[in-house]
């Protein structure tokens, strides 16, 4: 007992003359945060299932409904950290003009001459030929008159194709909006 009495207070020195360096308490308590890590292309999954028995004379007989939820686990440390804070989602808002722009690459994809076909209809909108088409043909008659709503600054051909009155200008487009609005 006497040998530690001699020994305790030498260690209490050593340790007191080593310790940390560190001049700042707050900076010799932080330490970086672990996680656990989960294997590359690990995952969870959550598996569910209801028996329903079956009302069947002599026989025993089950349904059973099965619901199943496969999630894919991050992989390494690296995953967690570091991502930016989510601040919402941002206003997006939809004008004629993309939908226009929408609707012109939709046609020419589909090998039509987009933007003949797009006045055209503009056109034919805006000479009121969609007007006893019900619900549809009042959609696409907002649609399709650029004066139905504000300025939005579109090409001055678009806002020439609403007032021209002769639609047989765009005869080169083969389509007519006649031809998924009426209702004959």
């Amino acid at each position: 007992m006497r040998r530690w009495a001699k020994v305790y207070p030498f260690a209490l020195f050593i340790c007191v003359c080593c310790g940390s360096r560190t001049k700042n308490a707050t900076s010799a308590v932080t330490r970086i945060i672990r996680s656990a890590g989960f294997p590359r292309g690990s995952g969870m999954g959550i598996f569910f299932a209801i028996g329903i028995p079956l009302d069947l004379p002599d026989k025993s007989v089950s349904m059973a409904l099965y619901f199943e939820a496969n999630y894919i686990l991050p992989d390494g440390n690296a995953t967690y950290f570091g991502y930016e804070e989510f601040r919402g989602f941002g206003v997006r808002g939809l004008d004629r003009k993309m939908a226009y722009d929408f609707l012109l690459k939709k046609l020419e994809n589909a090998g039509y001459p987009g933007k003949r076909c797009l006045l055209r209809a503009i056109c034919e909108a805006s000479n009121g030929f969609l007007m006893e088409n019900g619900l549809v043909g009042d959609i696409l008659h907002i649609f399709l008159t650029p004066s139905s709503s504000e300025s939005e600054d579109l090409p001055s051909e678009i806002i020439r194709a609403e007032y021209q009155k002769n639609c047989l200008e765009y005869c080169d487009c083969p389509l007519s909006i006649f031809d998924f609005s009426t209702l004959s």
